[in-house]
């Protein structure tokens, strides 16, 4: 009996072979986005903020400069933890409020509330939070923070900092 060529379908080993490449992983080596890019998202961040300190409420007018001298924009879900290079993946924060965040002192509930470690957090930042206790939003609902970023970073940040 004659053997089928590997590239026929009626040939057992033409599955195999097709099966099993499906199953090799993927490599992807992304490409770091472009200057262009994160020029773009840093400014759109500052803007859809209005230049004010998301947890503060502290306005600024916008920079002289491309950097702002009082504002940063920090990443909810760290890039390298999955997080999207996205405006809704990021706060607008003054300096202090941003390091605090990064650091797991400060996190957003899943209304919007400030939650805070009062055994980590300056306490002179705590007296400059907004008094409401809450996160101050972008109207654009494009910008507005995402719900699964917040979660990440009050999961694995804020509670999985000791």
């Amino acid at each position: 009996m004659v053997e089928p060529p590997d590239d026929d379908p009626g040939n057992p080993l033409y599955w195999q072979k097709f099966l099993s490449e499906a199953n090799t992983p993927f490599d992807a080596d992304p490409e770091p986005p472009s200057l262009e890019t994160l020029r773009s998202l840093y400014s759109s961040v500052l803007v859809n903020y209005g230049h004010a300190c998301a947890m503060t409420g502290v306005r600024f007018p916008p920079p002289v400069e491309f950097l702002h001298d009082k504002l940063e924009i920090a990443a909810i879900q760290p890039l390298a933890a999955g997080g999207v290079l996205h405006v809704s993946n990021f706060l607008c924060l003054e300096r202090r409020a941003a390091d605090a965040f990064r650091a797991g002192h400060i996190a957003v509930g899943p209304s919007h509330e400030l939650i805070v470690d009062l055994s980590r957090i300056d306490p002179e930042l705590l007296e400059r939070l907004n008094p409401l206790g809450k996160l101050r939003l972008p109207q654009s609902e494009v910008a507005q923070p995402m719900q699964s970023a917040l979660d990440f970073h009050r999961e694995h940040v804020f509670l999985g900092r000791a």
